[in-house]
């Protein structure tokens, strides 16, 4: 595909970049392979070397791809993460534990809220996309099966954490539900009645790519906290996989640890 005339008032470097990632993202570029070389990308998409270089430069900043000088540019092999696991007292979610860490401890509350957490829906559709593949084997159900819904949560009005959810057609119409509840999860849980827990959560951490970057209005590469996993109802029946982006100038996760007794 040529990257003319595609993408609106976008950059041309930004639009090679951007296709360039989609490439990455689905394996039409595997790990390790060495690009072509800037006169035949150029010519591929109809621009100057400059023009190319920058939206190499742009998938540098993403983490995407390598350039070693005098050998080329070869696409990053994704990092050998090592979990770490710690086992948690059954967590029962009621409200959403993001929208939580803003209240003041219980002896400072007061009537009036101090920060406001609004989530809201940006798009929802068929679970097609690459990350789709994960949240089926996750769920336990064929990818096919799945809807995707992406939402921002604002604080304060502004843009602080980029959700995806995956989850079944089956359950209550979350988009509805959410425009009379601040969260995905009041919606369901106080809306719908459905009693949810904790399954798992994972932590990592990303630069943001071109799509999270324009959700949260930051530069693509910024770095973004994740927090992943999937919710269940009380009797283990996973409901959805969830994976949030949080930008990491703005927060920091924290695991206490309380006595058993």
């Amino acid at each position: 595909m040529n990257a003319k005339g595609a993408g609106g008032n976008m950059p041309m470097y930004r639009r090679i970049a951007t296709e360039l990632w989609a490439d990455v993202q689905s394996g039409k570029l595997p790990a390790g392979q060495k690009l072509p070389n800037e006169t035949a990308l150029a010519e591929r998409f109809g621009v100057t070397r400059l023009t190319l270089r920058q939206a190499v430069t742009e998938l540098q900043r993403l983490g995407a791809v390598e350039i070693r000088r005098g050998v080329g540019t070869f696409v990053v092999t994704p990092p050998d993460l090592v979990e770490i696991v710690a086992s948690v007292p059954l967590a029962r979610q009621s409200t959403d534990a993001m929208a939580e860490a803003l209240d003041w401890p219980p002896q400072q509350r007061s009537t009036a809220p101090v920060r406001r957490v609004d989530e809201v829906v940006l798009a929802e559709g068929p679970a097609n996309d690459a990350q789709g593949v994960a949240a089926a084997e996750h769920l336990g159900v064929e990818q096919g099966e799945l809807r995707r819904l992406d939402t921002v949560m604002l604080r304060d009005g502004r843009r602080w954490i980029a959700n995806s959810y995956w989850y079944r057609p089956s359950l209550a119409p979350i988009p509805d539900l959410l425009s009379c509840h601040e969260s995905v999860v009041a919606a369901l849980a106080n809306g719908q009645g459905l009693e949810l827990r904790y399954l798992w959560r994972a932590f990592s951490a990303v630069g943001a790519d071109f799509d999270d970057a324009e959700r949260l209005e930051v530069p693509p590469g910024t770095a973004l906290l994740v927090r992943d996993g999937v919710s269940a109802t009380l009797d283990g029946t996973p409901v959805f996989y969830v994976r949030r982006r949080l930008r990491g100038d703005e927060a920091r996760f924290v695991l206490r640890y309380d006595n058993a007794d």
